[in-house]
C-alpha cells in the first residue's frame, strides 16, 4: 500500500495499522512467557525509574521501520533510545510509545497503550491510541474521531467519576471531597476513556515527582479535543493546540458536569 500512495498522502493509520496488529501478536506472545523480562531500568522525564522490557524495545523498532519507509525525512522521538531532547522536538516529526504503561502491563492490567502523534509544524494534527488488550483502536485528526473494536469493552464510569493515577486517589479525593474517584494508572487509557464516552473527566495532579511526557498524551488528547472535549495543562494550554512538551500535570473533560469544580486538581499544592 505505501508504494503506491504518496508519502504525503499517507495517513498514519495508513502506515501503522498493519504493525500494530502484527504488535498485538508480539503482546500476546509475550504474555504467554515470563512477563518480567525487564533488560534494563531508565530515568523516566520525572526523575524516577521505569521498567523497559524486550517487549518495548521489539515494538518500537517494529512501528519505527514501519515510519520511518512511509516517511524517511520525518524523525521518529520515541520513549525508549530517544535521539531527541523534548526541549528541541523537531517541528515535524512523529512521537511514540511503544508501550505506555509497562509497569500495569507487567502487573497484569488492561490499562496500557500504544501510542503515536504526528506533528507538523510543531503542532498535533494527527493521532493513533491502540488498546491491544481490548482490541480497540482510535485514530484521530483535527476533522474526525473514528474507533475500530468495540467500544462496549472498555471499562465505563458514572458521570461524577474523576480518573486519576493510583498514587494520586487520595490526594484528588481530598480535594474533590463527595465526588467518587477511581484509579486508572495509564495517561494515554485515562484520556482515551474520557474522549470516549466512558469518563466524563480524568487529570494528572501536578506535583514534585510528576510529569506528563508528550508522547504519552499528545495523541489521547487530540481524540479529546476532537470528540468534543478540552485537554488542560496546569498553566491553561490546551493539550492539542500547543507544542508538546513535558507538563507537571492535566486535565481532560468531556462535558463533565460542573467543570469548574474541578479546578482544583491543577493547584493540589495551594
Amino acid at each position: 500500500m505505501n508504494d503506491a500512495v504518496p508519502a504525503a498522502a499517507l495517513s498514519l493509520a495508513d502506515v501503522l495499522h498493519p504493525v500494530l496488529d502484527e504488535a498485538a501478536e508480539e503482546i500476546a506472545a509475550f504474555r504467554r512467557r515470563d512477563p518480567a523480562q525487564v533488560v534494563r531500568h531508565k530515568r523516566s522525564v520525572h526523575g524516577g525509574t521505569e521498567p523497559v522490557t524486550e517487549l518495548d524495545l521489539r515494538l518500537q523498532d517494529m512501528l519505527t521501520d514501519a515510519l520511518r519507509r512511509a516517511w524517511p525525512d520525518v524523525p521518529v522521538v520515541a520513549e525508549e533510545r530517544r535521539h531527541h531532547t523534548l526541549e528541541e522536538l523537531p517541528e515535524d516529526c512523529v512521537l511514540l510509545d511503544p508501550l505506555d504503561g509497562t509497569d500495569p502491563f507487567l502487573n497484569g492490567s488492561t490499562h496500557f497503550a500504544i501510542t503515536a502523534c504526528r506533528i507538523q509544524s510543531g503542532f498535533p494534527v494527527q493521532g493513533i491510541v491502540d488498546l491491544p488488550a481490548h482490541r480497540v483502536r482510535v485514530d484521530v485528526d483535527r476533522a474526525a474521531l473514528s474507533i475500530t473494536g468495540d467500544v462496549e469493552r472498555l471499562p465505563s464510569f458514572a458521570p461524577e467519576t474523576l480518573l486519576t493515577s493510583p498514587r494520586h486517589l487520595e490526594r484528588a479525593r481530598q480535594l474533590l471531597p463527595g465526588r467518587p474517584v477511581a484509579a486508572v494508572p495509564t495517561a494515554s487509557v485515562k484520556m482515551t476513556l474520557v474522549a470516549l464516552g466512558r469518563a466524563r473527566a480524568a487529570a494528572y495532579l501536578p506535583g514534585a515527582h510528576g510529569g506528563a511526557a508528550p508522547w504519552d498524551y499528545a495523541g489521547a488528547a487530540l481524540a479529546v479535543h476532537t470528540a468534543g472535549g478540552k485537554a488542560i495543562a496546569p498553566d491553561g494550554r490546551d493539550l492539542a493546540h500547543s507544542r508538546p512538551r513535558i507538563h507537571p500535570g492535566w486535565l481532560a473533560t468531556r462535558h463533565a458536569p460542573a467543570a469548574a469544580d474541578l479546578a482544583p486538581l491543577m493547584h493540589p499544592h495551594c
